[in-house]
């Protein structure tokens, strides 16, 4: 694979990387830790994502802990949690602030549904974008007397490849994420 389709690789990549971690803040009625790690928390003058002010953890299937470290920032870890929007309650326990995990209603899953599609088709457009900014790249070249007819043919070819096989990749997480949301 020449070096241009592999920095186009790497990008696609990022994109499934970026939808994973997306995909996963979505809860789906079990405690998992990913849920809070990129929240972010007002402390010491700055932001900061939850999981660089303490360690968090599902000790149980319906609850999530974090242990925060400084415990002048318990007070702002809990607040963060509150204001992310995640229908979530926590509590402070010392240097703890403990989150029970509600059940989630069939309505609020099916919103859950709505927005995994609505992350799946963002993660697409930015792989079409990717493949339109390497398809210029690669028609820019040829012009350039880089390469021929042929071989500019064969890259947007391989080029066509990875997007597909990136596409068949969303798809797949989005499935899994769905009838995991939809499990109760």
């Amino acid at each position: 694979m020449d070096p241009n389709l592999l920095e186009v690789n790497t990008k696609i990549q990022n994109a499934l990387g970026h939808l994973k971690r997306e995909l996963s803040s979505i809860r789906a009625g079990r405690a998992n830790p990913l849920l809070l790690e990129e929240i972010p928390v007002i402390a010491y003058g700055g932001r900061m994502k939850m999981l660089e002010v303490g360690t968090i953890s599902a000790p149980q299937n319906t609850l999530l802990t974090v242990q925060v470290w400084d415990p002048s920032i318990v007070r702002d870890v809990e607040k963060a949690i509150m204001e992310a929007n995640l229908g979530l309650n926590p509590s402070i326990d010392g240097n703890t602030v403990r989150v029970p995990i509600p059940p989630l209603t069939a309505e609020r899953r099916e919103e859950f549904v709505k927005l995994v599609h609505q992350k799946g088709e963002q993660a697409k457009v930015e792989v079409r974008q990717i493949r339109a900014e390497a398809k210029d790249q690669i028609e820019q070249a040829k012009e350039n007397s880089e390469f021929g007819e042929d071989e500019m043919h064969r890259r947007l070819e391989l080029l066509q490849k990875l997007v597909d096989q990136a596409g068949a990749a969303v798809d797949e997480q989005v499935k899994i994420k769905e009838t995991d949301l939809r499990q109760v």
